[in-house]
């Protein structure tokens, strides 16, 4: 028997905000699968995330996980079933009066049984799979805007998800976190979960050589498809 898709918004309309026109989204992404998105917009970006995540559901259509409608849930179950998430948010990552390593571990100790010297070795890992020295301990305005990318990074990746979305993680285009990124990414697709990435960057989503299942690009109210160079 087939798995369940992992996601799939049909139909899935999102009212007009601000400068922003309405947007009708059909997208379905299957277990295993990376998906690109060329978005210019980093707040476009997150009202398509929130949507896609049952946090903003003031349109119309559907929007299942894991074979289940957002709609149909209670706020416990939503709030349950989004603990298989991972995401970079294009903006306002991180509790300002916590440390990152406070605001990295946060969603994990919340949502494991694990105990504390065990999460701090796996988040450390990733850390450093990431190019960072270890967990950064500093308040967030403390730490270099590279270093915080790279955080965030972490978080997303961190305990095993099944969706992860990343709203324009290389947006300051440090290109040294290309390839630990791919390396998150291909782990996640190995183990039958599934990536949404949402770029500014064209020549990002129509690079041949990163290896995308969906390729789209976001125009006036319609996601299309794109090609690769």
């Amino acid at each position: 028997m087939k798995a369940p898709a992992v996601l799939t918004a049909t139909g899935m309309r999102i009212a007009a905000r601000g400068e922003f026109p309405a947007m009708t989204i059909d997208l379905g992404v299957d277990a295993g699968e990376l998906h690109l998105l060329h978005s210019r917009h980093k707040e476009r970006s997150t009202l398509i995330a929130d949507s896609l995540l049952g946090l903003d559901q003031a349109g119309a259509g559907s929007v299942r996980f894991l074979d289940k409608a957002w709609r149909a849930l209670t706020a416990r179950e939503g709030f349950s079933l989004r603990r298989g998430v991972g995401r970079i948010r294009g903006s306002g990552n991180w509790m300002e009066t916590r440390t990152v390593m406070e605001n990295l571990l946060l969603p994990a100790r919340h949502h494991t049984t694990l105990p504390e010297h065990l999460l701090l070795a796996d988040a450390s890992a990733l850390a450093l799979q990431f190019g960072l020295p270890g967990l950064p301990t500093g308040l967030p305005d403390d730490c270099a805007a590279a270093d915080l990318e790279r955080a965030a990074c972490v978080r997303a990746f961190f305990g095993r998800p099944t969706l992860v979305i990343l709203e324009h993680p290389m947006q300051f285009q440090d290109t040294s976190l290309l390839t630990p990124l791919m390396n998150a990414i291909q782990q996640v697709r190995r183990r039958g979960g599934a990536v949404i990435w949402f770029t500014e960057h064209m020549e990002t989503v129509t690079d041949p050589s990163i290896p995308a299942d969906g390729r789209h690009r976001l125009v006036g109210e319609r996601l299309l498809a794109a090609s690769p160079r």
